[in-house]
């Protein structure tokens, strides 16, 4: 495994952020209908940079083709209710990966701003006790002890280590194995999948320190657009 790289990878993370932050401008504006034109969008603005690809395929996932974690983008078309974007840059040979929920075309309802809360108060409770020495295993039951109520819900481990590959050691989920160590980068993404109706995750990519410091800085707020 190749030695992580901070440097490159948080170019990558501030490049993703930025490609982000345009498609919000382009979702406002209604430019893009279907989950496939927004993963081109992805692709082309990537691949449009210096020294950059896509990390992985990004996942774009409308409504309840959320609830499948590796759902590949289609000709679902852009409408009322939560809008996943599984979406990381590679640069220069090193990873970024991130994921934002957005809520599209419409007022959420109470439930389901309740449940986006529960992701993100997971997630940041989660990374408040990322450092050197934890272990990997222990965030993994952080996030799923906030979580408890919807623990079926919750399918996945909460968390990789990213670099030159977009999933390496540690893996952050009940039987990881490794402790964090001062350096590392990792990714914390728990999430809440409910079938046939909705999907919702939220993911950093993080520099493990004496106090945890988030790469992807885009922000976590709901965005309703």
């Amino acid at each position: 495994m190749k030695p992580f790289n901070i440097k490159h990878t948080s170019k990558a993370c501030s490049i993703a952020d930025n490609i982000l932050k345009q498609l919000i401008k382009k979702l406002k504006k209604r430019q893009l209908k279907t989950e496939l034109e927004v993963f081109n969008f992805l692709k082309q603005k990537t691949e449009s940079k210096k020294h950059c690809k896509l990390a992985f395929p990004p996942v774009v996932a409308m409504g309840k083709n959320a609830a499948e974690i590796h759902h590949e983008a289609n000709n679902t078309i852009l409408k009322k209710g939560f809008l996943v974007i599984d979406f990381g840059v590679k640069y220069k040979g090193y990873c970024s990966d991130c994921t934002r929920t957005f809520y599209l075309y419409g007022k959420p309802s109470r439930k389901e701003k309740e449940l986006y809360e529960i992701v993100l108060q997971a997630q940041e409770t989660a990374i408040l006790n990322v450092r050197p020495g934890v272990a990997a295993a222990d965030i993994d039951l952080i996030a799923r002890a906030v979580l408890w109520k919807h623990y079926k819900n919750f399918i996945h481990g909460t968390g990789h280590g990213v670099g030159a590959k977009i999933h390496q050691i540690p893996n952050l989920k009940p039987r990881g194995k490794h402790l964090l160590r001062k350096g590392m980068l990792i990714t914390v993404e728990p999430g809440l999948y409910f079938k046939d109706k909705l999907g919702i995750r939220i993911e950093d990519t993080i520099l493990v320190k004496e106090k945890p410091e988030i790469l992807t800085k885009i922000s976590k707020e709901l965005t309703i657009i």
